[in-house]
């Protein structure tokens, strides 16, 4: 599977990467020039055991991150249905509904009504969910000797914690707990 990298404003012309090679593909819908965050303009950060790579998103006021293999797409501004009270909203990408996970609401603090600044699309499990963010920032790697267990982050959805140069201790997001 392709995944994100970086991204731009800039027509419906993206590069992806997987781990090993970048590839340019026009796909409908698509809002972002997607750029490689590796040393080399052009190529793939090394794949190393060392390192993992994290998407830093912002809700709020709280930073998050997550590993960039969760990562299929980042979206700009985007509205989302609200299909009847009480029921989950989703996102139509393509033709397929997909859940949206209001990060702001699920961090505590008020929810998007109807869309969202950002958009992070990303596999949680064997779904596809749409996460609503107030921005994605950037793409760091990370040495996997700043990555610890948090047992103290008040977010249920967070398993870990990163260190980061120039943000500190973010919350590393589990996918599989957005649900």
């Amino acid at each position: 599977m392709q995944r994100v990298l970086a991204a731009r404003p800039q027509g419906t012309r993206y590069v992806t990467s997987t781990r090993h090679h970048c590839v340019a593909v026009s796909i409908p819908f698509h809002r972002f020039l997607l750029q490689p965050s590796s040393p080399s303009a052009g190529e793939p950060a090394p794949s190393s055991p060392a390192f993992i790579e994290v998407v830093v998103v912002r809700a709020g006021t709280h930073l998050f991150a997550i590993d960039v293999e969760a990562a299929i797409e980042i979206r700009g501004p985007e509205t989302f249905d609200r299909p009847g009270s009480g029921a989950r909203p989703h996102l139509t990408v393509r033709g397929h509904a997909l859940p949206v996970v209001d990060l702001r609401q699920a961090s505590s603090l008020s929810g998007f009504a109807h869309g969202c600044p950002a958009m992070l699309l990303m596999q949680a499990g064997t779904e596809i969910v749409a996460l609503a963010v107030d921005e994605v920032q950037d793409i760091e790697s990370v040495p996997r000797d700043k990555v610890w267990p948090a047992s103290d982050i008040p977010f249920g959805f967070c398993s870990h914690r990163v260190t980061l140069d120039a943000l500190g201790k973010i919350p590393l997001i589990d996918p599989n707990r957005l649900r």
